[in-house]
């Protein structure tokens, strides 16, 4: 079974993603670098919405500019430059870190791109959204995701009744 598969068996997507469509060339060109191609099936197959109403992926094409990924960047680049002029250590440069997944509690999952031209080997981390509490999982997004949600990897960051016993997804109202 594929991370892919292990997540849509324990998860199903939903029956039509409400995913427009994504120019992902152009996404890339403008953000600067490629991503990874589980993300790109994890926003084909899901879309927007929300995993076990805690935990939102970041889309290419929302309509919300709070999850939307380019805006995300920015936003994120400007967060820990801040965080970094008020003394705070963070491990990994701005230019390491891509924001992929929002928790509702203000937690970012990361993208750390290393080696930086090769998005299938990044691997994921977690920081606390009022802390300096740092989570590392050796694996791709999609992994991240469904090993967190099935329980498998529990990420101290979250709250102790995250997962729920039956975590779904539900897509955002259009």
């Amino acid at each position: 079974m594929t991370t892919h598969d292990d997540l849509a068996h324990r998860i199903p997507p939903p029956r039509r993603s409400s995913a427009g469509p994504v120019d992902w060339a152009a996404l890339e060109t403008r953000i600067g670098t490629g991503l990874p191609s589980d993300y790109k099936w994890l926003v084909g197959h899901y879309g927007p919405g929300v995993f076990d109403d805690f935990l939102h992926v970041l889309q290419p094409t929302a309509g919300h500019e709070a999850i939307r990924l380019e805006h995300c960047i920015e936003r994120m680049n400007r967060t820990l430059d801040y965080l970094r002029g008020g003394g705070e250590e963070i491990p990994f440069s701005n230019d390491e870190l891509l924001p992929a997944v929002l928790s509702d509690n203000g937690d970012t999952v990361y993208w750390r791109r290393w080696p930086r031209d090769d998005p299938e080997r990044w691997t994921v981390v977690a920081n606390e959204a009022r802390g300096t509490n740092w989570v590392w999982f050796d694996g791709g997004l999609v992994a991240f995701l469904a090993a967190a949600l099935d329980g498998s990897f529990p990420v101290p960051i979250f709250p102790e009744d995250f997962p729920s016993e039956e975590p779904r997804f539900e897509p955002y109202d259009a």
